[in-house]
C-alpha cells in the first residue's frame, strides 16, 4: 500500500479544520442532537474503542516487521518544572530497541487519544456540550491514520524526509525551537558521547 501524501496534506491543512467545523456545525443543526444524547454517548464510546484498537493493531504490526534498522540520535535537553534544563542525551538504539521506538511513538499518540477522551468528557459532562461527542467520534481516526507510525506502518510510507526517524517535534505553526529537535548529526553524537565517557 503507497503512501496517500496528498490526502494526507490535506486532512491536516486549514481547509479540512474549516470544512469539518461548519460541516459539523450544520449537520448538528440538522439531527438535532439534544434528541440523541444517548445514541451519540455510544456512538462515541464505540469509536474510541475502535481507534484504540487501531493503536493495539499497529503495535502489533510494528512488532511483526522487526525492523533491524539501527538508529542513533541525541534527545535534546528537556526543561523540569523548576525551569532548569537536563543535558542531551545520547540515545543509541539495538535490534530491539528501534521496534520499542516506533512502539513508543504509537503510546504515545494513545496518551493523546486519552487527554482527548477526558477532555470532551468534561465538556460534554461538566458543561452539557452534545456536538463535542459527534466530532471527536469521526476526527479520532482522522487523527490516528495520519500519525507519522499509521502512515509508515499502514499507509506503506518510506520512512524518509518528515517520516525519517527520529521524529521531529512538531507544533501548531512551526513555533518549536531548532534545540529542543532530536539531533543527528554526527558533531552532536560525538559530543554526547564524550559526555558520556566523561560521567
Amino acid at each position: 500500500m503507497s503512501d496517500n501524501s496528498g490526502l494526507v496534506k490535506f486532512l491536516n491543512s486549514p481547509y479540512f479544520g474549516i470544512g469539518s467545523f461548519l460541516f459539523f456545525q450544520q449537520l448538528s443543526k440538522l439531527l438535532s442532537l439534544e434528541k440523541h444524547v444517548q445514541t451519540l454517548r455510544l456512538f462515541y464510546f464505540f469509536a474510541q474503542a475502535i481507534v484504540f484498537g487501531l493503536h493495539f493493531y499497529l503495535i502489533q504490526t510494528i512488532k511483526q516487521k522487526n525492523d533491524q534498522t539501527i538508529l542513533k540520535y541525541v534527545e535534546p535537553a528537556t526543561q523540569s518544572w523548576d525551569g532548569t534544563e537536563t543535558a542531551d542525551q545520547l540515545v543509541n538504539t539495538t535490534i530491539m530497541e528501534v521496534i520499542e521506538y516506533d512502539v513508543n511513538e504509537v503510546k504515545k499518540t494513545a496518551k493523546q487519544s486519552l487527554i482527548g477522551i477526558a477532555v470532551t468528557a468534561v465538556i460534554h459532562l461538566k458543561f452539557g456540550y452534545i456536538q463535542p461527542l459527534l466530532v471527536q467520534s469521526i476526527l479520532g481516526f482522522k487523527t490516528f491514520l495520519t500519525t507519522k507510525e499509521a502512515r509508515i506502518h499502514i499507509w506503506g510510507a518510506q520512512p524518509t524526509g518528515d517520516l525519517r526517524r527520529p521524529f521531529r517535534i512538531e507544533a501548531p505553526f512551526g513555533l518549536v525551537n531548532e534545540k529542543k529537535q532530536p539531533k543527528t548529526d554526527k558533531g552532536s553524537i560525538k559530543k554526547a558521547e564524550k559526555a558520556l565517557k566523561a560521567e
